[in-house]
């Protein structure tokens, strides 16, 4: 796998990209609207700050204090989600979004952070939720970015080989991280057996509250279908291991506020505190959410997010983790 930068690798590209910025525009921006936003503003989109503001500076500048105050002085700069998963998340956004101008800035954006491979699994993934028709145009934005930028080894260097990650799987191992007991899903051992443990176990580890739902119902309608769906998508894609479960399920999350698809929201909500996110990162995910879709979803997604962080007993855990209040610019 490429090297992910390091912090303090984006520092630097940071400050090379701001120092080649007209010094005379930053600083009259920061008298303007404040160096907390200007900066924050630099960080999040070092190519493209001055673009960004041109349209907007020119039209209102008191509709552009508040958007700067709220998304680049405020919410980019909370901490609570690494950068890494908060722009792996945002290219998952726009990629749902359709938006190709944004998408292909914000692919640049997050190679500051994470590497191209995992840039381009966050759009690969995304198939199992959006289907061919938008990724594969999502895929040529990012493979013209990348040879824009002159990284294209980097994508041909970590290939996995065409049979898979190569990593061997042990069933005795993995019935330990199974989340339900026998009584749950009695006919287990039958439709492994039938339909391949590798699709059935992977399931049952990440989706232990439904997985084995959703297979007893494909197995009723139609078997032929639930082989195929179980090892493209459970013995295939969620175990190829170039994003961690974590990860990959917050970016899931991301893109489900964006569809507004609520049901599947709440299954891989529970999912990702099965798999080491807590309540406060689910709930950032959602927040930043608002800097690009808007308010009106937000409201079900926080109260959603908030009912099944109750439901688990751990609203303690959102408690105890809320930021002060912001302070004056």
């Amino acid at each position: 796998m490429s090297q992910r930068p390091t912090r303090k690798s984006v520092d630097v590209i940071a400050r090379k990209r701001s120092a080649a910025k007209p010094p005379a525009a930053l600083a009259g921006l920061k008298r303007k609207y404040g160096a907390r936003a200007i900066d924050g503003l630099m960080r999040a989109q070092p190519e493209h700050a001055l673009e960004h503001l041109d349209w907007c500076d020119s039209l209102d500048p008191h509709f552009t204090r508040l958007w700067l105050e709220f998304t680049y002085g405020g919410m980019t700069g909370r901490g609570i989600l690494d950068e890494r998963t908060r722009c792996l998340v945002v290219v998952g956004q726009f990629l749902v979004m359709d938006d190709k101008a944004q998408f292909a800035i914000h692919i640049r954006n997050a190679l500051h952070h994470a590497s191209p491979r995992e840039v381009l699994e966050v759009i690969l993934q995304a198939t199992v939720y959006l289907g061919y028709s938008k990724t594969m145009p999502a895929v040529r934005v990012f493979i013209k970015v990348i040879r824009q930028l002159g990284r294209m080894k980097e994508i041909t260097a970590t290939q996995l080989p065409i049979t898979g990650p190569g990593n061997k799987r042990s069933l005795d191992a993995e019935r330990k991280t199974w989340g339900l007991s026998d009584a749950d899903f009695p006919r287990r051992e039958e439709l492994m057996r039938r339909f391949g443990w590798e699709g059935l176990s992977t399931g049952l580890r990440l989706q232990p509250s439904h997985h084995h739902k959703t297979v007893e119902q494909l197995e009723r309608v139609d078997p032929h279908f639930l082989k195929l769906w179980l090892d493209y998508i459970y013995a295939g894609l969620y175990v190829r291991g170039i994003l961690d479960d974590k990860t990959r399920i917050l970016c899931v999350i991301g893109e489900l506020m964006v569809m507004g698809e609520f049901l599947q929201a709440e299954n891989h909500i529970r999912n990702a505190f099965t798999h080491g996110a807590t309540p406060r990162e689910v709930m950032e995910v959602v927040l930043q959410s608002t800097v690009y879709i808007g308010m009106p979803r937000f409201v079900r997604a926080v109260a959603l997010v908030e009912r099944v962080i109750k439901e688990l007993g751990r609203m303690d855990e959102l408690t105890l983790t809320q930021l002060p209040l912001p302070t004056d610019k």
